[in-house]
């Protein structure tokens, strides 16, 4: 889950320097994808810890590619949340 964390800062200061590009300084735009990608990151974290909490077997199968399967879950929905946003940002018109 360490990509989540560097994908999102990464995007962040991309974030960042369209914003600044077309005159816009503030700090909301940069910070949503650290809020979506921690948001996220806690998300995957907590459903993993939750489900070993009620699976008492965890060399069942199940278990075994549940903790992945999140993680890849958790990075999809990043990527489409970020993407949308994105698209929002190309979007602005310069401010004036």
């Amino acid at each position: 889950m360490l990509i989540l964390i560097v994908v999102s800062v990464i995007a962040a200061v991309m974030f960042h320097r369209k914003t600044t590009e077309k005159g816009y300084h503030s700090p909301r735009f940069w910070m949503y994808p650290l809020i979506v990608g921690n948001g996220l990151l806690l998300f995957a974290v907590a459903a993993k810890w939750i489900t070993k909490q009620f699976v008492p077997d965890a060399t069942s199968p199940l278990l075994t590619i549940y903790g992945p399967v999140v993680d890849l879950l958790a990075l999809v929905g990043f990527f489409v949340l970020i993407g949308k946003a994105w698209k929002q940002i190309q979007q602005l018109p310069p401010f004036e």
